[in-house]
């Protein structure tokens, strides 16, 4: 069994804040974990994210910083590099060269600041319309498009010097379970090709999802599965990286080992991962652990376990990139010219609050529409003869819509509705309104100022 420093070695683990504490680099010293990555709650600007890397490659020079940093809603470094545009409105405007720009500028933003790889694209094909984890984090719904673009994606993520890792194997697009919580099974076999093309591309590493087909463990604890992913490198095996291994999907299946799985449900505290946990993944042919923080249970170290919070110093972001602008550009001329906003009784319901991905909205912009029509926020509800309805949300509507009812009966006999996020809300949106609503959809709101 992989156990000790060898262990300790396969893992990324995150860090609590902004700044590094004595006790977390002590902990990198002691152990060499073989990498970082770095989540919102670690990204206050760019000049700090910038320090932060520099003080964690100084304190261990092989650590590899990374991120989970795809666009749109998963943009955890957006404090210190911006938003980038959305996968699902990239395939819709289905341009590979603008895909390949609009990730050029990502990897430079991210390499300038110290960052080595990106942990993306997301190279799963949306079979599941209402997959709640996947969504718009998808270029699209076919193989051929999804191939294309995460090829794509790949070339301009290196050209801007960031390394890459394709995820999730063997596809979360057909999952209908949000693997953070529960174990995901597959009713079918996803296609491999996108990840070919992502390894044809230059990708050199393969995340894979707590996944499982029927009768089969989870991608991450199953050998044959971690094969067939380096089979897919054509000679050059790439790093198999194991999606954060708190998540509630592995719990089931670490059970069935006997290995001891701590008590609740969803995610498991990192704190409370055992090295037996940790040394399953690795049996299971993973090189790489990915952590939400530092096992302290597993790994322990010691030194104070809280330190006084400093505050940091607001900083402003550089202009967006023009590739960004582009991509932004060609979704709001996917938008129908001839609405008729104006005059109109607007509400609006935001679906995302206390959402793992963050708000679909962007709550501090004075116009949300290129055509300048602004919306405010209506969390008590909507004012009666509401003909303008803006629904945002990252994940599906609730089954009917919890407390549908109450709003549904403001609603002018006829309106406009725009959906903005997940793929699968006009559709469901359609089925609530009432029958004369138009109703359109766009996977974010194309304005700058992300």
């Amino acid at each position: 069994m992989i156990c000790g420093e060898d262990l300790a070695g396969r893992l990324v683990v995150g860090l609590a804040g902004t700044r590094l504490t004595r006790r977390e680099a002590g902990w990198l010293e002691r152990w060499r974990p073989a990498g970082v990555i770095l989540f919102s709650r670690n990204a206050s600007g760019p000049g700090q994210t910038a320090a932060l890397c520099r003080r964690l490659h100084d304190l261990v020079p092989d650590l590899e910083i990374m991120t989970d940093h795809e666009g749109g809603p998963v943009a955890p470094l957006a404090a210190a590099v911006g938003r980038p545009p959305v996968a699902w409105g990239l395939g819709l405007l289905d341009d590979p060269d603008l895909t390949r720009r609009v990730h050029e500028s990502t990897g430079e933003r991210l390499a300038g600041l110290g960052l080595d790889r990106v942990l993306a694209p997301v190279a799963d094909v949306l079979t599941e319309r209402r997959n709640p984890v996947i969504g718009v984090r998808s270029f699209g719904s076919r193989v051929d498009l999804v191939s294309r673009h995460v090829a794509a994606a790949v070339a301009g993520l290196l050209a801007g010097g960031c390394r890459v890792c394709l995820k999730h194997w063997p596809g979360h697009g057909g999952s209908a379970t949000d693997s953070h919580l529960a174990t995901s099974t597959l009713a079918a076999e996803p296609d491999a090709m996108p990840f070919q093309a992502g390894l044809e591309a230059g990708a050199d590493a393969i995340m894979l999802g707590h996944l499982r087909l029927a009768g089969a463990p989870v991608a991450t604890l199953d050998p044959d599965r971690a094969a067939a992913a380096r089979i897919l490198g054509q000679g050059r095996a790439p790093l198999l990286f194991a999606d954060d291994v708190t998540m509630g999907g592995l719990r089931q299946d670490m059970a069935a080992l006997g290995v001891e799985v701590p008590a609740g449900a969803g995610l498991v505290e990192p704190q409370e991962l055992s090295t037996g946990w940790l040394a399953a993944l690795a049996g299971g042919g993973c090189d790489r652990l990915l952590v939400r923080g530092i096992p302290w249970g597993a790994f322990p170290c010691a030194g104070v376990a809280t330190e006084a919070a400093v505050a940091d110093i607001p900083e402003q972001l550089s202009p967006s990139p023009a590739a960004w602008q582009e991509a932004w550009r060609g979704l709001a001329d996917r938008l129908p010219a001839d609405l008729e906003l104006a005059a109109r009784t607007p509400g609006w319901l935001d679906r995302t609050a206390g959402d793992r991905w963050g708000p679909a909205d962007d709550p501090d912009a004075g116009c949300l529409l290129p055509r300048g029509h602004g919306f405010c926020r209506l969390d008590s509800g909507l004012p009666p003869g509401t003909d303008l309805l803006l629904v945002t949300s990252h994940r599906p509507l609730d089954a009917g819509l919890e407390g549908a009812g109450a709003w549904l009966e403001q609603l002018a006999p006829r309106g406009v509705a725009l959906a903005v996020g997940h793929p699968s809300l006009a559709t469901d949106l359609a089925a609530l309104l009432p029958v004369d609503w138009e109703v359109h959809e766009t996977p974010e709101w194309p304005v700058d100022g992300r």
